[in-house]
């Protein structure tokens, strides 16, 4: 009986103890994702590329940010799944080492992407008569789309030239470069840096709409003082404009 009960529990869990219900639905979550992250990036992709009102400024921001997320969809999550099922790594050490670097690529340039519409909407507020001009402003756009895809590959590079564990391909794992300077050079670059450029962006966004919303609240104000003091005192303003009248009159 002890035998039946042991076989039988063993048969619902993985080789690593885990029930196998939760490994299905994790499975299942991972799919959905995949799935969802591809369909949704390339409707994003199509809309912008189709319609001519969406090809804004903006917009090419998002569209670098839906191009990265859209490659991660297809090269990178399809691989994290199968490592999760199978947990080792049975395509090669090349394929391990591209996946690696597709994987900090692209997730660094989509984090930069973000990075890049908070300066984009930050100069959109801060300089609208300047940066409405929108040759001026669509080249610009550009020019930081291909800093945002230099910047990942510069991050992504370093362990291909040799900055990388000695260990990183053993037991069938692939995993993270855990060369200490160089984790803490790719996550300056790749998490922390934007992050704090884009904190600092929208709190400088958040004092200009402030400022501009007290301006606003001080000239209505005014409108309403002068508004005020016209019904307050009506005799007085009719008074001084009939006097203005009558001088006018007499040099008649």
């Amino acid at each position: 009986n002890n035998e039946l009960v042991r076989t039988s529990n063993s048969s619902l869990e993985t080789d690593d103890g885990h029930p196998l219900w939760k490994e299905y639905t994790l499975t299942s979550i991972f799919v959905l994702l995949i799935i969802v992250t591809i369909f949704g990036n390339t409707l994003i992709i199509i809309s912008v590329l189709t319609t001519r009102r969406l090809r804004t400024v903006t917009n090419c921001f998002v569209m670098s940010l839906a191009v990265a997320d859209w490659l991660v969809g297809i090269f990178v999550m399809p691989f994290a799944v199968a490592l999760h099922i199978t947990g080792s790594w049975e395509f090669g050490w090349i394929l391990c080492d591209i996946w690696i670097s597709l994987d900090v690529c692209l997730c660094t340039a989509s984090i930069l992407s973000l990075c890049a519409i908070s300066i984009d909407r930050y100069l959109a507020v801060t300089q609208p008569l300047t940066y409405s001009r929108k040759t001026r402003s669509k080249k610009l756009a550009l020019y930081m789309i291909l800093c945002v895809w230099l910047l990942a590959l510069v991050i992504t590079c370093p362990p291909i030239l040799g900055w990388y564990d000695k260990d990183r391909h053993r037991d069938k794992k692939c995993g993270y470069n855990q060369n200490r300077g160089y984790v803490v050079f790719s996550g300056m670059g790749s998490f922390f840096i934007p992050l704090l450029v884009v904190l600092y962006v929208y709190a400088k966004i958040s004092c200009v709409i402030a400022r501009r919303h007290n301006n606003l609240e001080a000239l209505n104000q005014q409108h309403n003082l002068g508004r005020h003091e016209m019904i307050k005192h009506p005799c007085s303003h009719h008074h001084h404009h009939q006097h203005n009248n009558n001088n006018n009159n007499n040099h008649q």
